[in-house]
């Protein structure tokens, strides 16, 4: 956790690319992921797969870049997400508009094409929210099958409210009272935030869902893939 990666205060929203392990802007790992020197062997011009780029609707900070072959169907994509973001307590999600639904089982490449945008809804109470947009075309081979998550965003910056170090934990109590920050590191937990002085404490995630419902990462905070 001390080495760990977060993203600076320079609204450029950092990731890092899964295959080389290198720091770019969330602009950059787009053109970066058809030029990675750690990709080129996988490449193949026979193959049409599907870049979709997934941001929280409400915040710039978080984003995953997906790639997808011919015969990924939304569910799958359903999967990945609640696997990387949001699953907490089996709440149901959608994709597209209310009322205008688009069913799990469709294929995403007869569905989407580049320049398309939809959005995804987890949770119809404590909701959150994103935006799926259809990047660019990809012809490079996917380790996993069907679907792969190939970028994603670093930590944004989170520092203790209490200390100012690097935060591990969020409080659902303060998070409810406009003038309270909710982020705090494992020694202010423990010394400020008792269960003894009413505030429940959730393991912060790097995700839009952090602090969410019950949502807990089941990952480690640095581990991105």
């Amino acid at each position: 956790m001390e080495n760990m990666k977060t993203q600076t205060n320079s609204q450029k929203y950092e990731g890092q690319c899964k295959f080389c392990g290198s720091d770019f802007s969330k602009k950059e790992i787009l053109s970066h992921l058809d030029s990675c020197q750690q990709r080129t062997k996988s490449k193949s011009s026979n193959l049409r797969n599907l870049r979709l780029q997934i941001t929280d609707r409400y915040s710039k900070n978080f984003w995953l870049i997906v790639e997808v072959d011919n015969s990924a169907k939304f569910k799958d994509l359903d999967k990945l997400i609640r696997d990387v973001w949001v699953e907490c307590c089996g709440h149901l999600s959608l994709f597209g508009d209310y009322g205008n639904e688009i069913r799990k089982s469709k294929i995403i490449v007869e569905t989407l094409q580049p320049g398309d945008t939809i959005p995804y809804i987890y949770d119809f109470g404590s909701s959150t929210e994103l935006i799926i947009k259809a990047i660019a075309y990809s012809s490079f081979k996917l380790i996993e099958k069907k679907i792969e998550l190939v970028a994603r965003n670093y930590l944004p910056p989170s520092n203790c409210a209490k200390c100012g170090q690097q935060a591990t934990w969020i409080c659902t109590t303060c998070s409810d009272e406009e003038d309270e920050s909710p982020l705090v590191c494992d020694d202010c937990a423990e010394k400020y935030h008792s269960e003894e002085e009413d505030h429940y404490l959730l393991q912060l995630a790097n995700s839009p869902r952090s602090g969410v419902c019950g949502y807990e990462p089941e990952e480690p905070l640095d581990k991105l893939f």
